[in-house]
């Protein structure tokens, strides 16, 4: 199952910047497991987004609450179910295009 992790940052830019090493080495972990599809920051610095593929809405909590920007309180999330509309590009949601 495809969901949608919404990072929005809660804390000061300083105290951000400080977890971005841990939460960066996080997603490589998941990428390496295969959880992550896609991740970023959006354009106006307030936060990014994860898409991983898990198991079940557990799974995908999980992830959520394990990311240092969560456990360290500088980012806020929403979890969301994500339905792939695969017909549309399927070439876009594959791990390797």
């Amino acid at each position: 199952m495809k969901f949608v992790i919404l990072l929005n940052r809660c804390s000061e830019i300083e105290e951000f910047r400080k977890v971005v090493p841990e939460h960066v080495a996080y997603l490589e972990r998941l990428h390496q497991d295969r959880q992550l599809i896609a991740a970023g920051p959006f354009r106006d610095g307030e936060g990014g987004m994860l898409i991983v593929d898990v198991t079940d809405e557990a799974a995908a909590e999980n992830i959520a609450e394990n990311d240092p920007f969560v456990l360290r309180g500088v980012e806020r999330y929403t979890l969301r179910s994500w339905e792939v509309l695969t017909d549309v590009r399927p070439d876009l949601l594959t791990r390797d295009g």
